[in-house]
């Protein structure tokens, strides 16, 4: 074969062999707005926004359309409604009794009236924490908690204890250690164990009067009460003496008069009235007995009457 012929016979294969090479198309530039989405779609919070929020976003809107619809909204009230009468109905969630463990026969009448409910009734129909708030407003309540369990609604009451008898012009209440009002009585003698106390403000000083009670309290039963004059300091009534204390340092005075009676017997004297108001003296006001013997005895000591 000539040299003629096998040039010409590559030259043929070479053009068969790009005819049978397809050519390669030029890639496209990235363009800019492909490449800032691109990057968005990398940052965090974009995929949530799109993924998440943005669909969350489409269902509230919905719900709220159909809210909004009164047809739709009325169906919702409605089938909610009766699932919770379904519920209240159950036997197990029904009150049919009401149990007071504790506190005065007096008082378990005042919170069974004051809850007032009519029995049975469902637990859910009845304001669990409405009705403990009902009893703790109670005067003689101290505390109080209100729990169901099987069929019964137990109510625990802490009742306040009397520890004072209180008389305020015509009206006569039993006031616990704070000065809180546990009840109105007819009569002092109704609670004869209990120390008085009388007048207007009497029930905000109880701290003092109880402290003075305490100092006084080896004079036993001579002691009738205290009496609050002017809403500012205390006389200590005893059966046959009153002693007048100051505004200020009422207990540190019935101290002074305790230690004297202890020295001297000054309670023992035939005296009406013991004045201590003044800090740097102390009256000593006679009764009109004693002042009467007196006169009598100066006159014979003087050669009258003889």
């Amino acid at each position: 074969m000539s040299l003629v012929t096998q040039r010409q016979d590559m030259v043929v294969a070479h053009d068969l062999a790009r005819a049978l090479v397809k050519p390669r198309k030029k890639e496209a530039a990235q363009t800019k707005l492909r490449y800032r989405w691109d990057r968005l779609w990398l940052t965090h919070w974009f995929r949530a926004m799109l993924l998440f929020w943005l669909p969350a976003l489409a269902v509230v809107l919905a719900l709220y359309g159909g809210w909004r619809s009164p047809t739709v909204s009325g169906w919702v009230v409605a089938q909610v409604q009766a699932m919770r009468d379904g519920l209240a109905a159950r036997p197990e969630l029904t009150i049919t009794e009401v149990q007071i463990p504790f506190g005065s026969e007096d008082l378990q009448q005042q919170v069974r009236g004051v809850m007032a409910l009519e029995l049975p009734v469902s637990v859910m129909d009845a304001d669990l924490a409405g009705l403990r708030r009902m009893v703790e407003g109670l005067s003689a309540v101290e505390s109080a908690s209100v729990r169901y369990e099987s069929g019964v609604l137990q109510v625990a009451i802490v009742e306040r204890v009397p520890a004072i008898v209180w008389r305020n012009l015509s009206r006569i209440y039993l006031l616990d250690e704070t000065g809180v009002r546990v009840a109105e009585v007819a009569r002092r003698m109704v609670r004869p164990d209990l120390p008085l106390v009388v007048g207007m403000g009497a029930d905000k000083a109880l701290l003092e009067a109880r402290e003075i009670f305490d100092i006084a309290s080896p004079l036993g039963s001579r002691v009738l009460g205290l009496v609050r004059m002017g809403e500012r300091r205390w006389d200590v009534v005893l059966k046959d003496v009153m002693i007048m204390l100051p505004a200020m340092g009422g207990p540190d005075a019935m101290r002074r008069v305790m230690a004297l009676d202890a020295s001297e017997g000054l309670l023992n004297v035939d005296a009406s009235i013991i004045d201590l108001r003044d800090e740097d003296r102390t009256f000593v006001r006679i009764s009109d007995a004693a002042w009467a013997k007196l006169l009598s005895v100066q006159a014979q000591v003087n050669g009258e009457g003889v």
